[in-house]
Order: C-alpha cells, then sequence, then structure tokens
C-alpha cells in the first residue's frame, strides 16, 4: 500500500479489504476488545450501502444542515454550512 494510515484516536482499530481479503491498515487489530459503538457501525454500513445504491463518489462534498449543527452527543463539532466527504 502506498498511501499512509489515516488518523484515527481509537484505541484499536482496523480497516480490512473485503474484496481482496487483506488487512489494509491497523492498530492493535489483533487485540480482543469490546465492540464498539453499534450505533456508529450501523451508521457506516447504510452510509456504504446508500453509496453503493446512488452511485454516490466518496469525495462528493455534503453541506451541513443547520439540524445536523445542532445534533448533541457528538464529538464532531460540525457548524451549519461546513462541507465535508462521505
Amino acid at each position: 500500500m502506498d498511501k499512509p494510515a489515516p488518523h484515527c484516536s481509537a484505541q484499536a482499530w482496523s480497516i480490512y479489504d473485503q474484496k481482496t481479503n487483506t488487512l489494509l491498515f491497523g492498530k492493535l487489530e489483533r487485540e480482543k476488545r469490546e465492540c464498539a459503538s453499534l450505533t456508529k457501525i450501523m451508521t457506516c454500513f447504510v452510509v456504504l450501502k446508500l453509496m453503493e445504491r446512488f452511485e454516490v463518489d466518496q469525495e462528493m462534498l455534503i453541506t451541513i444542515s443547520t439540524d445536523a449543527s445542532n445534533v448533541h452527543g457528538t464529538s464532531a463539532d460540525l457548524q451549519e454550512g461546513d462541507t465535508v466527504t462521505i
């Protein structure tokens, strides 16, 4: 892999390519740990499925709405009008 590993603040994580059956990146990926937030995992799964269904490119820019910026309980600190990629 010619790209550096992405920044991730988690204590342990991994990125696995199911098509090639290979581990792309990881940190303490073989350590047994409790499952992360199922809500976050399900959100990621749903987003990936919707991207596939609607042929959305991962570089597509998304503008944060007022409603999204007012969601409490997140540390993302998204502000109305911010643009992010999926």
